[in-house]
């Protein structure tokens, strides 16, 4: 009796893991908010400051990618060595601040320096919340664990857009509590510094999450690299290195034909149908709302009938379909003659492209082994982030320089877009029985450092 007892007690996950992984959750809520409001807020910038369209796609460029690729590998680093709520609150400081400081810019190149700063800051979200989760739920819950996580992003997603326009729609409620100077007179200068606000709060709610002791032990009292385990992390990925191409090259593709679409949609919305970008982010919020629901419930229905069909590939191969149908629709967006239908293509789009990665993570953390995970997950970061670059210069590139007539910012869009996304579902396909390799190795790995730490 007393022995069930304990055996249950051991099992059950802890109260503090749940609220860890609610706190995370909120905290990528608000990285996306951070992201979307330069995205509904571009039309401003770029009238008041006078900004090109190759400009606004290098602020999502060289601003926010670029900037997150060199910060992502350090900050990697240093979650694997120094206490990772520590790292995560400083990071939540520093981009909350850089939004706040986003509301001061006078031109291009002070926008430009915001934005690398809150790209660096956000870079650290990715690897320090993946690597924390497997501290916090036993390996049973993990994919749960995941998936949650996932599931409350993707629909934070759409949320955070809906939010954003919320703000923008009803920032004249604060005018009154703002200084009259001069950098709060326009109104986007005054989104900027209310969304900043949470940061502080959130930065002391991470800091407050409790981990196991003896992961924290673990990892404190792990001796440092000797001379022949310093290249351990380049062993992996020299040995391995077909699975991890072909991960990660893959879903970089899908980001960089997705974001040549959704980056540019609320700015396009604005232009071919004189949308106010409070109205944008609603209908838009709404659609990837709708779809990421309905992504999700589809995404388990799916993977629960075909693992009995296909086995361990079918985290591999659910995405191929998705990238796949992602890239057939959006050609749709030339056809579309009213933002309703544009909003129902958008939608669709997002349940597709939820399903495609609602199963990276767990499919990277089976990759990795668990003292590699975090700097696993930087790496994968910068090598979608190479691609990610590409897709807002590309696009504003075409925009001002091939395709300027009227409607060209959504050519360029669909012209950068739709090939990736076709490319990705095909390279993804040929690297499938290299990452299942990888994966039964790694998983073979872990037995036997388990076995040699308990005899």
């Amino acid at each position: 009796m007393n022995t069930s007892a304990v055996a249950i007690g051991r099992t059950r996950t802890p109260v503090g893991a749940w609220y860890a992984l609610v706190t995370l959750s909120v905290v990528t809520l608000y990285a996306l908010i951070d992201g979307q409001v330069l995205a509904l807020l571009a039309q401003s910038l770029k009238t008041d400051l006078h900004l090109s369209d190759t400009q606004l796609g290098s602020l999502r460029g060289l601003g926010s990618v670029l900037f997150s690729a060199i910060a992502v590998v350090p900050l990697g680093w240093l979650a694997d060595r120094v206490d990772r709520r520590l790292v995560l609150s400083a990071c939540i400081l520093v981009w909350s601040i850089a939004v706040a400081s986003c509301g001061l810019a006078t031109g291009y190149w002070s926008l430009l320096l915001c934005t690398a700063f809150l790209a660096a800051g956000e870079a650290g979200l990715s690897p320090i919340v993946y690597a924390l989760i497997p501290e916090l739920f036993p390996q049973r819950q993990r994919m749960t664990a995941n998936f949650i996580f996932y599931a409350t992003t993707i629909l934070g997603a759409g949320a955070s857009m809906a939010i954003v326009g919320a703000v923008i729609e009803h920032i004249g409620l604060v005018a009154d509590w703002l200084p009259n100077q001069v950098w709060f007179r326009e109104p986007w200068r005054r989104v900027f510094f209310v969304i900043a606000l949470p940061g502080p709060f959130l930065a002391m709610a991470t800091w407050l999450i409790c981990l196991k002791r003896q992961a924290t032990r673990a990892r404190a009292d792990a001796p440092g690299p000797t001379r022949e385990e310093q290249p351990e992390i380049l062993r992996f990925l020299a040995l391995h290195w077909k699975a991890v191409v072909g991960v990660f090259v893959p879903f970089g593709l899908a980001l960089l034909g997705a974001g040549a679409v959704f980056a540019w949609l609320p700015i396009i919305l604005m232009r071919e149908f004189a949308f106010s970008a409070g109205a944008v982010g609603a209908g838009l919020g709404a659609s990837t709302t709708a779809g990421s629901i309905a992504g999700l419930v589809i995404t388990a229905a799916s993977a629960k009938y075909l693992t009995s069909k296909w086995g361990g590939v079918t985290p591999v191969r659910l995405p191929q379909f998705g990238f796949l149908i992602v890239g057939v629709l959006v050609p749709l967006y030339l056809v579309a003659r009213s933002p309703t239908e544009m909003f129902l293509i958008a939608g669709a789009q997002t349940a597709a492209a939820t399903g495609s990665s609602s199963l990276l993570p767990t499919v990277v953390q089976n990759l990795a082994p668990a003292h590699l995970r975090g700097r696993v997950f930087a790496i994968s970061t910068v090598i979608a982030t190479l691609f990610q670059v590409i897709s807002p210069l590309a696009v504003g590139f075409l925009s001002d320089h091939v395709f300027k007539k009227t409607g060209g910012l959504l050519l360029s869009s669909i012209v950068v877009g739709a090939p990736c996304l076709l490319l990705a579902a095909a390279t993804l396909r040929l690297a499938e029985k290299h990452i299942l390799k990888t994966v039964d190795e790694v998983v073979c790995m872990g037995h036997e450092r388990f076995n040699t730490v308990g005899g």
